[in-house]
């Protein structure tokens, strides 16, 4: 699965914590949430979390690319 079809099958409510986490730099909890409240089974991976992680934070900050 790509960041981007993760991200899309994210509830819209976790979207919005991921990447105010992401924001403020607490990048644990951001993947702790992610596997927490994606609803899905079994859930992301802690590779597909750090990537996703990743691939937000480029995109919330252009700088970090």
């Amino acid at each position: 699965m790509t960041n981007d079809e993760l991200w899309q099958s994210l509830p819209e409510d976790l979207r919005e914590e991921f990447d105010a986490l992401v924001g403020e730099g607490r990048n644990i909890q951001a993947i702790h949430v992610l596997r927490e409240k994606s609803g899905r089974t079994p859930p992301p991976s802690i590779r597909e979390g750090v990537a996703l992680l990743d691939h937000r934070a480029r995109l919330l900050n252009p700088e970090l690319a």
